[in-house]
């Protein structure tokens, strides 16, 4: 499970302000599952797919809000393997 609350704390400004003082505040819960995976031996991939279920909206629409992401890194460094050291009397 993840969740949020959006608070904005300031009012809108620039050009397209045109309603004054405008904050929304809005919160969200809802599932979250990730994935990692290799895609060669120097990279990996990170796929995650969530969803926010919001309420308590104030100044905005509220719904649900779906994301599917895809990141792509380096792989982590892999192990040399340790040997035992040489004893020699």
């Amino acid at each position: 499970m993840v969740g949020y609350f959006f608070n904005q704390i300031s009012c809108d400004s620039g050009a397209g302000d045109k309603v004054g003082c405008f904050e929304t505040r809005v919160a969200g819960i809802g599932p979250q599952i990730g994935y990692i995976f290799p895609i060669n031996e120097h990279y990996q991939g990170y796929i995650n797919l969530k969803g926010f279920g919001e309420f308590a909206a104030e100044h905005r629409a509220d719904g649900w809000n779906t994301w599917l992401t895809l990141a792509i890194s380096p792989s982590p460094p892999t192990e040399t393997p340790t040997t035992a050291p040489m004893v020699h009397k």
